[in-house]
């Protein structure tokens, strides 16, 4: 055996990945036990609530940055990127402002009018602190500040369900939402804390970086409104034409088969996305390779863990749940092939915006809305959401199979 082999030091982008790594297995242990006590103690109803709540404040979490937090790790100079970091603060402000007023004013005619005023507020404002995390997450990215952005999901993770578990004594269906928005305040809250670079805006260097990035506002910003649409859209509607009990038991399925998707693409995205940004600029040649190896790696942890919870798992969570939590069973079956398409590109969709194909982007994302909606309708036609199910499962799974087989295929021609 080769000891000297064995003792090879890590690269720095091993390392990185590895920390990310540390950090967000361990926040996701943490995650998966406290959602099957969460689950047992505040029922699928409440479950039902959450993932609306998560829903709402993600997409609007989306808009509020208009997505020019992903050029904070692509502009060229340290004052550029610090400039744009401070300037979405604000266009977060903004724009959080104008979705409240928007939706109080034309209330009656939302699709959101059969949920509570307080729920719906409380989507916006936890969008408010959603989009200062990312806009912190891509600026910590830039100076390669893993070790924060680990830690803060540490607290996030455990913090959360502490508060969750606290507050079910007072607050039976928000209790979730609740001790979510605190622990999002708190990492939001050290973010700002340990953030040196908090600077005024250069209004016409921002208007410079906003040039220059313009692909993004034009084809990314709606791609990922689309896309955030086409998934976030699905509570919304099995919530209002099924029932929130039905889409409680749907959103516990999904989290509980995406813990190796999140836990694989908070560790690798965001050293991916700098590793080859750089790479690209640099030796494209070698992007290839290592994209192709980082999709395999995923892949592989991805079918064990599906194989795992779909035999011996599945039967261990229906020891512990109640009757109330039928169809969890043929729920996470269905949706796995959905998981493991996802988990082929997520970890690796930065690609998109590094070769400047967000148009592929927008147009992939236009198929999932329109997949979404006809699984949705197909559904409702039948009263059957497990018919919605199957075909977003196995359409759109399709869908990013397709999407991640294309962006190999122009990665490969750098290798010519």
């Amino acid at each position: 055996m080769n000891l000297k082999l064995m003792k090879t030091p890590l690269s720095y982008f091993q390392k990185n990945i590895l920390l990310m790594f540390k950090g967000t297995f361990l926040a996701k242990v943490i995650g998966v036990v406290g959602s099957v006590i969460l689950a047992k103690i505040y029922g699928s109803e409440a479950f039902g609530f959450f993932g609306v709540f998560l829903s709402t404040s993600t997409f609007l979490a989306l808009l509020n940055t208009l997505q020019l937090d992903y050029s904070i790790v692509t502009t060229k100079n340290k004052e550029e990127s610090m400039n744009l970091m401070n300037s979405l603060f604000v266009i977060t402000f903004i724009i959080s402002s104008l979705s409240f007023l928007i939706y109080y004013v034309f209330l009656e005619f939302l699709l959101f009018n059969s949920y509570s005023f307080s729920l719906i507020f409380v989507s916006i404002f936890a969008s408010i602190i959603l989009s200062f995390n990312k806009i912190h997450e891509s600026h910590f990215t830039y100076i390669k500040n893993f070790k924060s952005i680990s830690f803060a999901k540490i607290i996030v993770t455990s913090f959360t369900i502490i508060f969750q578990i606290f507050l079910y004594n007072y607050f039976r269906l928000m209790g979730l939402i609740y001790g979510n928005l605190i622990s999002l305040t708190l990492v939001s809250t050290y973010y700002f804390l340990i953030n040196k670079n908090m600077n005024p805006i250069n209004f016409k260097r921002l208007l410079k970086t906003i040039k220059h990035n313009n692909s993004i506002l034009k084809y990314m910003l709606p791609s990922s409104l689309i896309n955030s649409i086409a998934l976030n859209l699905i509570p919304i509607l099995i919530a209002s034409l099924f029932n929130i009990v039905e889409y409680g038991i749907y959103y516990l399925s999904l989290k509980i088969l995406s813990v190796p998707l999140f836990l694989i693409t908070s560790s690798v995205s965001q050293v991916y996305y700098e590793k080859s940004a750089k790479m690209y600029q640099r030796s494209k040649e070698k992007l290839y390779k290592l994209t192709k190896r980082i999709v395999l790696i995923n892949m592989i942890i991805m079918l064990i863990y599906l194989a795992f919870i779909n035999t011996i798992g599945i039967y261990l969570l229906e020891l512990i749940f109640n009757k109330n939590w039928d169809n969890l069973r043929i729920f996470t079956y269905i949706l796995s092939f959905i998981v493991l398409a996802r988990t082929s590109f997520n970890p690796i969709s930065d690609i998109v915006v590094i070769l400047n194909k967000n148009y592929i982007s927008l147009l992939f994302n236009i198929y999932l809305l329109i997949v979404n909606i006809f699984a949705i309708f197909i559904g409702y036609r039948f009263n059957n959401l497990i018919y919605s199910i199957t075909i977003i499962s196995i359409l759109g799974g399709v869908g990013y199979f397709i999407n991640l087989f294309y962006f190999l295929s122009r990665l490969k021609e750098f290798e010519n």
